[in-house]
């Protein structure tokens, strides 16, 4: 579970509403009525159908479970792993490795342990390694972008929700002084909503699916790295000392982009 989303979750949730009660305000005010939550998330997301293809809507479900239940990246279990490998290349040769990726349960390095054990070019090794990424990274990207834009999208619909209101309170003719602050009070309902969902929920989760992604990707530009070493026969003492330089790039924000890696 990511404890960091939950958390960051509460608490901006919970200093809004804290704030809000603070200022002498009434929680049941912001759910009073039913149509500022309609016209607002209803007009939010009908727009992302309108906007995006149903291939990035189908892959938000992926989206949020990466980011609710992030995988956890042992790179130093990693580093061992291949290594291993790499000893058993040098001992038993390059065929042997199609034996090893069976006992394998990462379908990425399984897949680059069969291109190995088939003699292909390196060059071509590293091009469809790293097209695996791209496309793994891409998947999710798509779904970002769909938040993002909803994320634009809210305000808009907040906007517009309370102009539709502000219309109808001000055309009923009402005398009742009070009864028309109300009323005006309640039209702003929607702009809460609007700019509330695009910046506590749909902006942050956009971000959160895209750095996940990359921590995705980080840990395959790894497994890349160790395969390309071990198709070449690097002793494990050298790989390991390489592995750990990119790691080192990697968390230092010097690694370069994947789009870069070939």
């Amino acid at each position: 579970m990511n404890i960091l989303l939950i958390l960051g979750l509460i608490i901006s949730f919970g200093g809004i509403l804290l704030g809000f009660i603070l200022e002498n305000g009434q929680l049941y005010m912001l759910v009073k009525q039913i149509s500022p939550f309609l016209i607002v998330f209803g007009g939010t997301f009908g727009i992302a159908l309108i906007a995006f293809p149903f291939r990035n809507i189908k892959r938000i479900p992926g989206a949020l479970k990466l980011i609710l239940l992030p995988k956890k990246h042992n790179y130093a279990a990693l580093v061992d792993l291949l290594c291993d490998i790499a000893n058993k290349a040098r001992r038993d040769g390059l065929l042997s490795l199609e034996a090893e990726a069976e006992r394998l349960s990462d379908p990425f390095i399984k897949k680059g342990l069969g291109y190995i054990a088939d003699g292909v070019d390196p060059e071509f090794l590293k091009k469809v390694l790293y097209n695996e990424i791209e496309s793994h990274y891409k998947r999710y990207e798509d779904a970002a972008k769909v938040f993002e834009s909803m994320g634009g999208t809210a305000p808009t619909m907040g906007v517009l929700g309370t102009v539709m209101a502000m219309v109808t309170v001000l055309s009923g003719g009402t005398e009742d002084t009070n009864r028309l602050v109300k009323d005006i009070a309640t039209a702003f309902l929607a702009t809460f909503y609007g700019i509330g969902s695009a910046n506590l929920l749909w902006l942050p989760i956009g971000s959160q699916i895209k750095v996940v992604a990359e921590q995705e990707s980080d840990y395959m530009e790894v497994i890349v790295e160790g395969l390309m070493a071990i198709q070449a026969g690097e002793p494990s003492s050298r790989l390991k000392d390489r592995l750990y330089a990119k790691i080192g790039e990697i968390k230092n924000g010097t690694s370069k982009p994947v789009s870069q890696g070939f």
